[in-house]
């Protein structure tokens, strides 16, 4: 690829720190490339396109089986707590996954094999601060780059571009473990403790107010779009940055509620973005990407050499063929509980994703078929065909906007808004419009979000922020109250030796710590 001196630069650049006592410290770059480097428009590129292969290394690693860069980033997030069950797996797999549906985070770590080191790999921080470590460089160094190369305007975009990444990244660590060590200085090297996650939040989202409106609000070069972030990708961001503060903000909400609120009103004025009917060919549009309902996610194409690992995708555990394996692959490894799927997409509904998505949606057995995530590439042929999954991990898309915009209304007491924002969604979906109040519609909403939503990540980020964790209702594993308080909901931390030794402010999570 014509990027790869670059991406092998920012590996040097960011990732190699071996002999380096200083926590989260990056060798600078004079070091690694003389004067030479951010001199035109192609370096900040080479360089951005860096930080997006460690993002895409994070959350969905690399097309070969069951190696050090497999992920299953997504599927955990979206299977912890959730009303799912193990048909097919291996010892392995099955104890598990059983374990991740029981939130029983600490069987995971005292356990080994193939699918437990995808778990743990979620369970290391290290690579999302490897993306904002490269984030700030970027910011920092980008000024550096002469303005006959590279255009004010455009260099605002990059620092912009590079405020999203960062941000983005402390989004997902707060979200799995809570506290995070927060910096955005280029070359950090001091050994920080924790910042408490509401500040983090708070902190994140007068970073990112501030460079906005420095993205453009769509990409003339339309294979960008989806994938580098526009002003309505940085208005999802805040979105999510503002409803997880006010999850654990002990104080007065309505103000993150009334950012949402505004946030959603700006979105409505970008004019390139509405939300599609569900059907199979627009199903396959969305998740593929660069779709009018795609906000931000993670190029996965086959085509152009860019694939994910295959326990990364969703339907590798929950499709059979002919969305995933080869013919004698009759059985998903895994499927919905009869008695959860049933309750949220009722029998008989009018739910165009009930029969666009599924396939023997309550069988509760491995006749269960997922086709939410139908883009695929085949290899092989006659009875050695192998069909694998070719979809995008979209993090952020117009749908999930709506429904956050419709609990903050909710919150505020607007159920009009509530149900308006709400009803975008079900109109889209050809389901029955939410007319309920009070608390009856912010129930109505989280499981709309659950019916919409579905496989795609959301599903324990929403059940924590919500504090329906704690509601045998909404999860086969509640957790007690005096649990969830003392971070039960998190991810444990994985902190080595030498961590520590750099270190001695960093502690883990205490709960599974």
């Amino acid at each position: 690829m014509k990027n790869t001196k670059y991406i092998i630069l920012f590996a040097i650049l960011v990732l190699s720190t071996a002999g380096c006592k200083k926590f989260l410290n990056v060798t600078p770059i004079e070091a690694q490339s003389g004067n030479n480097f951010w001199k035109t428009r192609q370096d900040v590129e080479g360089f951005t396109n860096g930080i997006y292969s460690r993002l895409r290394a994070k959350v969905a690693g690399t097309p070969q089986f069951f190696s050090d860069d497999d992920r299953a980033f997504f599927p955990a997030l979206e299977i912890r707590g959730n009303g799912v069950q193990v048909v097919n797996l291996d010892n392995d797999g099955a104890n598990n996954f059983n374990a991740l549906i029981g939130s029983d985070m600490k069987y995971i770590v005292n356990s080994s094999g193939r699918y437990n080191s995808m778990m743990k790999n979620i369970m290391n921080w290290k690579e999302w601060y490897d993306v904002i470590a490269a984030s700030n460089i970027m910011y920092f160094e980008v000024d550096k780059v002469p303005s006959t190369s590279l255009p004010d305007a455009d260099r605002r975009r990059y620092k912009a571009e590079a405020v999203f990444l960062r941000n983005l990244s402390y989004m997902f660590i707060c979200k799995l473990f809570g506290d995070a060590i927060y910096y955005t200085d280029a070359y950090h090297s001091s050994p920080d403790a924790r910042t408490p996650q509401v500040t983090v939040m708070n902190k994140c989202i007068a970073d990112m107010t501030a460079a906005k409106n420095d993205l453009p609000t769509y990409y003339n070069d339309a294979s960008s779009n989806g994938f580098r972030p526009t002003r309505a990708s940085a208005v999802a961001l805040l979105m999510h940055l503002n409803m997880w503060a006010a999850a654990w903000d002990t104080g007065v909400k309505t103000k993150y509620y009334e950012a949402v609120k505004a946030l959603a009103a700006e979105l409505d004025t970008y004019s390139n973005y509405k939300i599609l009917p569900i059907n199979a060919a627009n199903t396959m549009k969305i998740f593929k990407g660069r779709s009018s309902e795609s906000l931000f996610g993670i190029l996965q194409e086959f085509n152009y050499g860019e694939g994910f690992s295959l326990p990364a995708g969703f339907s590798y555990y929950f499709s059979h063929f002919p969305y995933r394996g080869n013919v004698t692959k009759t059985s998903s490894s895994m499927t919905y509980r009869s008695d959860y799927i049933s309750k949220l997409y009722l029998p008989g509904s009018s739910d165009a994703r009930l029969t666009t998505w599924f396939e023997n949606y309550d069988a509760g057995s491995g006749s269960f078929q997922f086709k939410k995530f139908a883009n695929t590439y085949t290899t092989g042929s006659g009875t050695a065909i192998s069909v694998t999954s070719d979809d995008s991990a979209i993090i952020f898309r117009l749908p999930d906007c709506y429904l956050l915009t419709a609990e903050a209304l909710a919150e505020l007491g607007d159920d009009s808004g509530a149900r308006d924002f709400a009803n975008r969604v079900t109109v889209a979906a050809n389901a029955p419009l939410l007319t309920k109040s009070g608390q009856d519609l912010k129930d109505d909403i989280y499981r709309e979000r659950c019916r919409e939503l579905i496989g795609e990540g959301q599903f324990f980020f929403d059940l924590v922020r919500t504090k329906r964790v704690i509601d045998s209702d909404f999860t086969k594993s509640p957790m007690s109250v005096a649990n969830l308080n003392a971070g039960a909901w998190t991810w444990p931390l994985t902190i080595s030796a030498a961590d520590r030794s750099a270190n001695p402010n960093l502690i883990g999570n205490n709960f599974w710590n």
